[in-house]
C-alpha cells in the first residue's frame, strides 16, 4: 500500500471517530492537502450521510452548486436543470428581465424601431468573453441565430417571427419581424455567446463566472464589471445524481443552493429548516373549453370564473407558490388591471347568478342539474402527471357537483390528455402555459393556432390579439385592457393563477437574493455569503 493510501485511509478513520463524538469536521495539514487536491482549489476529504466516504469539497467553508457531468452545459440545448443553473453564471442575456418580467437593457444596451417590424438593436462593445475576445453586434446576431433555429432550443417558439437578422457594424445589428410586436426587445431575454461556439457543450461567456480548465468549478470572471462586487471568487460543481443523494447534500450543506418547482412532476421534498425564496414565474395555470360544445356559450364559460376560489388553490393546495389571476397576464406586470381582475373573482353569489342565467334547472327531482332541459354530464379532463393540477380540478369539480352539475372528472397520463384534447374529446381542460414577457396570447387563443385545442374561431378576439402586439408603448394599457376585458367577459379562457417556483438555501449562509425566472443568480452583486 502507498504512502497515500495510508494516509488517506488513516484521515478517514479519524474522521469517523470525529463524527461519532459530535465533534466539527476536521482538517487537513497543509502537507495532507498538497497530496490530496488536484487542479481543484480546496479540496479535501469529506463524508455526506448515507453515501461512502470518498474525496470532495469542505463543507462547511465553500460555496457549491449541482451538476450533472455527462450532460450539456450549452444553454440552448441542455436537458439538465442544475446544468441550466449552472449556465445562469456562465452566460448572460441580450436583455435582462426583473421579477415584475420588465426589460431593462444588459448585452444589448438600446434599441429603436418606427414600426414594430424593423428593429436596430446596438451592443456593449467593451464586455469581454471569457476567452479574451471583444463582444460585436456579430456575435449577438449569431446567438439569436442559433436560439431560433435550433428547434429543440427553450427560445425557439418565441423568436418564429424572425424573418432575418444581420449586422450592421461592430456595435448595431438589425432584425426584422413578418409581423409588428413592439415588445419584441422583451423576447431577447436569451443568453450570447461567443461566435462560432453556440454548438458547444460549453460554449464561450461573457457572465461573472467562467468554467475552470477541468469543468469542476467556476472561476470569477476578473474582466466582468461587476466582478468587485461578486461574493464569492470561487463556486465549486458536485455531481449527485438521483434525488435522494440530491436532498441529503443540500441537507448536509455539501450542495449550497437548489431549485425546486413545487408545483411539477418532479417536487424534491427538501426540509423545512431551509429558507426558500419563490420566484414569479410567467407560467399560467387556466381552464380552456371545447367551443363545439356545451361550452360554445359565453355565458356557461363566464359562469366558470366566479366558481373557482383561486386564492384556497393557491393557499392550501400550491401551499403559497402561485399568485392568484383573473387576466392573462402576471398580477407582477404593470399591465395587470386590478379592477378588472376583482370584478372576475370567485364569488358564490354571481356564481349562483350565473347558473341561474344559463337557464340550469333539476327538472326531474334527481338532484343534479339539466342543462338545456337535458340531462349533461361536464366531461372535465386534467393531466394526472401533476398532483397539484389534479388537486386543483378536483376543487373546481366539487364546486360545480355541490351547485348540482354532473361532473366527469378524468385524471389523464401524458399521453392519454394529449391524445384527448388533439380530438377534442372534452367540455373543459385544465392546463398551463408558459407566456413570454411581451404577453403574447396569440399562439394560446388565436383561430387556427396549435396551442387552441379548444378551437376558439373568434375575429375580434384576434383583432383585439393584433391591435395588442402593434401598438406603441403610449397605447398599450389601453390595448391591455381591451384585450382582456373581452376574454373576461366572452370567457374565452379562465386563468387560475401563475406558478411561482423556489430557490431554497441554508439558513445564515446566503442574504440578498432576488431571484428572476430567467436568472436566479439576478443581483448577486448584492448577495451576502457567509460560510464560516
Amino acid at each position: 500500500m502507498n504512502r497515500f493510501a495510508q494516509k488517506t485511509i488513516a484521515f478517514f478513520a479519524a474522521l469517523l471517530l470525529a463524527l461519532a463524538a459530535g465533534c466539527a469536521p476536521l482538517s487537513l495539514s497543509d502537507e495532507e492537502l498538497t497530496e490530496l487536491e488536484s487542479e481543484e482549489p480546496e479540496v479535501v476529504v469529506g463524508q455526506s450521510i448515507g453515501q461512502e466516504l470518498a474525496p470532495t469539497y469542505a463543507a462547511d467553508h465553500i460555496f457549491s452548486l449541482n451538476y450533472v457531468s455527462d450532460t450539456s452545459f450549452n444553454p440552448y440545448r441542455t436537458s439538465s436543470a442544475w446544468n441550466k443553473v449552472v449556465a445562469m453564471l456562465v452566460y448572460e442575456s441580450l436583455v435582462e428581465l426583473d421579477e415584475s418580467f420588465t426589460a431593462h437593457p444588459n448585452l444589448i444596451t438600446a434599441w429603436e424601431t418606427e414600426d414594430g417590424v424593423s428593429w436596430r438593436f446596438w451592443v456593449d462593445t467593451e464586455r469581454t468573453f471569457h476567452d479574451g475576445g471583444q463582444m460585436t453586434a456579430l456575435d449577438a446576431v449569431y446567438s439569436i441565430q442559433v436560439a431560433m433555429n435550433y428547434e429543440s432550443s427553450p427560445y425557439y417558439t418565441r423568436l418564429r417571427h424572425v424573418k432575418g437578422v444581420s449586422s450592421i457594424d461592430n456595435e448595431s445589428f438589425a432584425v426584422t419581424l413578418s409581423e409588428a410586436d413592439w415588445r419584441f426587445y422583451a423576447l431577447l431575454d436569451i443568453p450570447c455567446v461567443e461566435y462560432n461556439t453556440g454548438f458547444d457543450d460549453r460554449p464561450i461567456g461573457t457572465g461573472p463566472y467562467a468554467f475552470s480548465r477541468s469543468g469542476r468549478y467556476l472561476a470569477l470572471f476578473e474582466e466582468h464589471p461587476k466582478a468587485a462586487e461578486m461574493p464569492l471568487d470561487t463556486i465549486h460543481l458536485k455531481e449527485y445524481s438521483n434525488a435522494v443523494d440530491i436532498l441529503q447534500a443540500f441537507e448536509d450543506s455539501y450542495i449550497d443552493l437548489v431549485i425546486n418547482d413545487p408545483n411539477g412532476m418532479s417536487s424534491m421534498g427538501y426540509s423545512s429548516a431551509n429558507l426558500i425564496k419563490y420566484v414569479n414565474t410567467s407560467s399560467m395555470h387556466y381552464l380552456g373549453y371545447n367551443f363545439s360544445g356545451l361550452f360554445s356559450q359565453p355565458a356557461y364559460r363566464l359562469m366558470m370564473t366566479y366558481a373557482i376560489d383561486r386564492n384556497t388553490i393557491v393557499s392550501e393546495i400550491m401551499k403559497g407558490a402561485g399568485s392568484a389571476a383573473t387576466v392573462p397576464v402576471a398580477p407582477q406586470s404593470s399591465l395587470y388591471p386590478a379592477d378588472l381582475a376583482q370584478s372576475l373573482s370567485y364569488s358564490t353569489a354571481l356564481f349562483e347568478t350565473a347558473v341561474a342565467a344559463i337557464g340550469a334547472r333539476d327538472l326531474d327531482g334527481d338532484g343534479v342539474l339539466e342543462l338545456g332541459g337535458m340531462a349533461r354530464t361536464i366531461d372535465f379532463i386534467v393531466c394526472s402527471d401533476s398532483a397539484t393540477k389534479v388537486a386543483a380540478a378536483r376543487s373546481i369539480a366539487k364546486k360545480l357537483q355541490d351547485a348540482g352539475f354532473g361532473v366527469n372528472l378524468r385524471e389523464l397520463g401524458y399521453d392519454d390528455y394529449r391524445e384527448a384534447l388533439k380530438k377534442g374529446n372534452f367540455d373543459i381542460y385544465y392546463a398551463e402555459v408558459r407566456l413570454c414577457a411581451d404577453w403574447d396570447l396569440t399562439l394560446l387563443l388565436g383561430s387556427f393556432q396549435d396551442l387552441n385545442p379548444g378551437g376558439v374561431r373568434d375575429t375580434a378576439l384576434d383583432e383585439l390579439l393584433s391591435g395588442f402586439l402593434t401598438c406603441t408603448d403610449d397605447e398599450l394599457p389601453a390595448a391591455a385592457e381591451a384585450l382582456y376585458s373581452y376574454i373576461g367577459q366572452m370567457g374565452i379562457i379562465t386563468p387560475i393563477c401563475f406558478e411561482k417556483s423556489e430557490v431554497l438555501f441554508h439558513r445564515g449562509v446566503l442574504t440578498g437574493l432576488s431571484p428572476t425566472q430567467d436568472n436566479i443568480f439576478y443581483g448577486m452583486e448584492n448577495w451576502t455569503v457567509d460560510l464560516n
